[in-house]
């Protein structure tokens, strides 16, 4: 009779859990409409990221003391309101269905050409609704701009909640993102603004986390940031880890001659 009982909560169980791993998945789509848009837009914003990365090696390339040309940089304007002109509507429109691609390019845009006086709510607003949506690019941005929100329980509840399935939006990668932290050192000459895939989102996701963690002296959760960091590439994570192996290593031996 127990064993009976048992298997039938078992079933239970499983059915439970097949049905809700089917609704989290369910929630994670995007319209087909959404989708259009945002593909629609994606060019203008390519070309936005382009002419960023060319201004900033441009600057690299003047004297401190000398300042950027008024026809340059009345080009460089020039350029830059065409492109947000036309693509700007189409990813509002995207972002107003609930792309979550759409809602992280939108904040990344707004936070770049707008006052963070003027934005700084509307932002976060479109980063939480697409981090709640398993992008993690939004949860990374996050972190770079809603200074308090990432310290809150519901912020972590949601770095815990990515889903599993790292190619549920594999149709929207790579994404940019300013100066990832996991190979600093590597992209010193780089463009500012970089390409990255889901895993390398993921890995510099965890390190800031790790980072974070560190500053809250919350150091078993900060190691097992930096082990998740570490396992999806990150080359600080797996630095720090290696360091720190060496350190108590160390200290095991000075420990045993004691």
């Amino acid at each position: 009779m127990e064993k009976a009982s048992l298997k039938s909560f078992l079933a239970i169980v499983s059915v439970f859990l097949v049905t809700f791993a089917s609704a989290n998945e369910n929630n994670l789509k995007v319209s087909a409409e959404s989708e259009e848009l945002y593909f629609k837009a994606l060019p203008y914003l390519e070309k936005i990221d382009e002419a960023q990365n060319d201004m900033f090696t441009f600057r690299k390339q003047l004297a401190v003391s000398e300042k950027v040309p008024d026809q340059k940089k009345e080009q460089y304007r020039d350029e830059m309101l065409l492109l947000i002109k036309e693509g700007m509507p189409l990813l509002k429109r995207s972002a107003e269905e609930g792309n979550p691609a759409a809602q992280y390019r939108l904040a990344l845009m707004l936070s770049t050409f707008e006052s963070r006086d003027q934005v700084a709510e509307r932002v976060c607003t479109l980063l939480r609704s697409s981090f709640s949506n398993g992008f993690t690019p939004a949860g990374l941005q996050m972190l770079f701009y809603c200074f308090d929100e990432v310290k809150t329980p519901g912020y972590r509840s949601l770095v815990e909640a990515l889903p599993n399935d790292e190619t549920l939006y594999s149709r929207y990668y790579p994404q940019p993102t300013m100066m990832p932290s996991c190979d600093k050192n590597g992209r010193s000459n780089s463009n500012p603004i970089v390409l990255l895939d889901e895993k390398s989102f993921r890995a510099n996701l965890y390190m800031s986390m790790a980072t974070q963690l560190l500053t809250q002296n919350l150091k078993q959760e900060q190691v097992r940031f930096l082990n998740k960091a570490a396992e999806h590439g990150c080359t600080r994570a797996i630095e720090r880890l290696k360091l720190s192996d060496a350190a108590n290593g160390s200290r095991s031996r000075l420990g045993a001659h004691d």
